[in-house]
């Protein structure tokens, strides 16, 4: 899908659920000029730890793009490239091996 199309469906679902901005992203080569951002998807992180993290690290609330963590503890993080160390050291401050997360490259929006 392309960044149109994605920009669509992030407008339709911030109106139906009455949110102020959607954030997308939108995978692409680690060498695409349009390439700001990554998204890192680690297990073993719980919801109350995450939020713990982000409330004791003011830099990181600031800083990196949004994130979550899925029903079966996996984290979502999306965080501007130039925030990539400081995204891992959240994820080591979880407890995450950094050898099992998965880190993909890409572009990020607010939609608002």
């Amino acid at each position: 899908m392309g960044a149109d199309g994605l920009h669509h469906i992030a407008d339709v679902i911030r109106k139906q659920y009455r949110q102020e901005s959607v954030l997308t992203f939108r995978c692409l080569p680690r060498t695409s000029p349009q390439a700001d951002a990554v998204e890192i998807q680690a297990p073993g992180v719980s919801a109350p730890r995450f939020r713990e993290a982000l409330l004791a690290n003011p830099e990181a609330r600031e800083r990196l793009g949004g994130g979550s963590v899925t029903v079966g503890g996996r984290l979502v993080l999306i965080a501007p490239i130039a925030a990539l160390p400081l995204a891992r050291r959240l994820t080591a401050e979880l407890g995450v091996d950094w050898d099992t997360a998965r880190v993909r490259y890409g572009d990020e929006e607010f939609v608002s």
